[in-house]
């Protein structure tokens, strides 16, 4: 037989049971002794503030750009949501410090997003993958075998003789101006070296200018925010509303079919043992020889893991250094002090007798400075890939729980004027007077145009060696003017870097003796 509860055992019942989760509830929160970070309004329900960063027609405003408004109003540590998932927002000095030293290892991990899986090899590249094994053993592969010193060093010959050939292309015996657009040139030219060293191509003949396109959609696309992202819910994958996971799709199959093409390509060389000897061999050449002793995948197959990290190698290293190329020239060709400075620090280090090798470039203190000013200004990712916090923390004395994607926003901090002064202002000088002692290698948190911790991009030495060598052949072959005697247009573009928006055309006159121009 039931006992059926009388209504004042009910209510001391509840009652009891109230105070209980009230007990467990306050003994969980006194172990939290630091408060949430603010967070900003006008969430909705469920949806959190999706509606807050929807697109109001103003294209040109990057999503950092964005978070720096909101910065200035709610300080440079604050939270948002978007569906189910929280973010954190940092900006300031003090907050990128904490997250990537003492909360480095907490922030380490990557969110598994749509387009990782759609048009990443479903997270296997190196930049989204995952925190542990298969991350690790991948990128010490990289370091090792394409962008550790020995082998930077071997390739230093393909890097001159490429970025030469190229100089050399634009000079034009017949005519002392020429109209060139510049952007398709360094395009070419930073495809041209990255797929010699990992592929053993050519921009021509290896498919750049499909890649070039392919590479364009698909920092467009890994912006959308996508319903699952932030709802988990796999219904939203197959609605697909705004077709972006179509789109996905067909820019994957386009990137995926070439790099293929290529894997066939080594694995066939291989069979026929028509392979060089070290010096000649490019990364899948290396990577195939580690085939039979070296277990790459953790998760995934090995053509997988190598066309992943081909993928990667290709993209970062054409993509962001070939828009940041342009930012530097640009910024020049409308600063004509600027590009005389430059100029005159190359006539007196180098002279116009020879052509500027890496060797120089040590010496070329005020180049460097540009491109450091440039990096500062443009940085080749304004807001860092998200970071994935797996246990609780503390930032900047806020509790950050376990579960929360962080969003370092590098353009905010390399403009504070806190710390810069002028900070919108193209100043090299800064560089060698009042901040000439920070460095751009992850140390200094005020300046991590490579991000830093152990997600930092791990080809920011490849990427200064080239930008170096590339820039110093620009000015020291050329002078520049504009096509209309009016400065460069200077508009950003949209995409998970900040392109310009558009092609820097101009007109280029050769400074040295045209035997130096000779093949």
């Amino acid at each position: 037989m039931y006992h059926l509860l009388s209504p004042i055992e009910a209510i001391v019942g509840l009652v009891t049971f109230a105070f209980l989760l009230y007990f467990l509830w306050t003994k969980k929160q006194s172990k939290i002794l630091n408060p949430l970070p603010p967070k900003i309004p006008g969430g909705w329900p469920v949806i959190g503030h999706l509606f807050y960063f929807k697109n109001n027609g103003d294209d040109d405003r990057h999503f950092s750009q964005k978070l720096g408004d909101l910065a200035d109003k709610y300080g440079p540590v604050f939270t948002f949501r978007l569906g189910f998932r929280r973010f954190l927002a940092v900006s300031s000095y003090e907050a990128m410090k904490e997250c990537f030293s003492t909360n480095d290892i907490h922030f380490a991990d990557r969110p598994a997003l749509l387009y990782g899986e759609y048009l990443c090899y479903n997270n296997a590249m190196l930049a989204v993958a995952k925190y542990g094994p298969y991350w690790k053993k991948n990128r010490k592969l990289v370091n090792q075998e394409l962008l550790s010193v020995s082998r930077l060093e071997k390739f230093k010959h393909v890097r001159f003789s490429i970025v030469q050939k190229n100089i050399k292309e634009l000079y034009d015996g017949d005519s002392p101006m020429v109209k060139i657009n510049l952007s398709d040139w360094i395009d070419k030219l930073t495809f041209d070296i990255i797929l010699k060293m990992v592929v053993g191509k050519t921009y021509n003949n290896g498919h750049g200018e499909i890649l070039k396109a392919a590479f364009q959609k698909f920092m467009v696309q890994a912006m959308e925010i996508e319903l699952y992202d932030v709802f988990h819910i796999p219904f939203f994958k197959w609605l697909d509303l705004t077709g972006n996971i179509k789109a996905m799709k067909q820019t994957f199959k386009d990137i995926d079919n070439i790099i293929q093409g290529w894997l066939d390509e080594h694995i066939k060389k291989r069979e026929t043992k028509d392979v060089g000897g070290e010096n000649e061999q490019d990364f899948i050449d290396v990577v195939l020889s580690k085939r039979s002793n070296e277990h790459l995948g953790d998760g995934y197959s090995h053509d997988t893991t190598i066309k992943a990290t081909v993928f990667t190698l290709v993209l970062d290293a054409t993509d962001t250094l070939a828009l940041h190329i342009k930012w530097v020239m640009a910024l020049m060709i409308n600063n004509k002090n600027v590009m005389k400075k430059a100029q005159e620090e190359m006539d007196t280090i180098v002279g116009r007798d020879r052509w500027v090798e890496e060797s120089d470039i040590k010496n070329l203190v005020y180049l460097q400075a540009i491109v450091k000013e440039v990096l500062r200004l443009h940085p080749p990712a304004p807001l860092s890939v998200q970071h994935l916090s797996v246990k609780d923390c503390v930032v900047n004395g806020y509790h950050i729980p376990k579960g929360t994607a962080l969003l370092t926003n590098i353009m905010k901090l390399q403009r504070d004027p806190q710390i810069w002064a002028d900070p919108d202002k193209f100043d090299p000088e800064r560089f060698l007077t009042t901040h000439a002692a920070i460095d751009y290698r992850g140390q200094h948190y005020e300046l991590i145009p490579f991000g830093t911790g152990r997600r930092a991009c791990p080809a920011m030495n490849y990427s200064l060696q080239v930008e170096h060598l590339s820039i110093a052949h620009m000015i020291q072959g050329f002078n520049f003017a504009t096509t209309t005697n009016e400065p460069l247009d200077m508009k950003q573009g949209v995409g998970l870097t900040l392109p310009k928006k558009t092609d820097v055309e101009v007109l280029i006159t050769p400074r040295l003796p045209p035997t130096l121009y000779q093949y």
